[in-house]
């Protein structure tokens, strides 16, 4: 059986890191495969988890972000309404509501 590719974005601010410290401690990472995604450090390195230090992946790659089974996001709201925005323009969705659209 495949294991599930889950994408994290915002892990790096408060709520995540302290996501991302339990996740460790319970071991949780050895069930999936995790890829992280970043707005500010784009192809820089990510977190060691597991001895290996994956390049970070583009947060605004709505394509990248498709191909996960699942996504984990701990944005704080602004920076999470204006992802969801723009993930909506990529997709040809964006009709200026304030609800939240489904981008995949």
């Amino acid at each position: 059986m495949a294991r599930m590719r889950v994408g994290f974005v915002g892990w790096r601010g408060m709520v995540g890191s302290v996501l991302m410290q339990r996740m460790v401690a319970e071991q949780d990472f050895t069930a999936i495969d995790a890829r992280f995604f970043s707005t500010s450090n784009v192809g820089g390195p990510g977190p060691a988890i597991a001895g290996s230090t994956a390049a970070l992946a583009d947060a605004n790659d709505v394509a990248a972000l498709g191909a996960m089974d699942a996504i984990v996001s701990c944005q704080g709201a602004t920076t999470r309404r204006r992802f969801i925005r723009s993930c909506a323009r990529q997709a040809g969705r964006d009709t200026g509501s304030t609800r939240r659209p489904r981008c995949a």
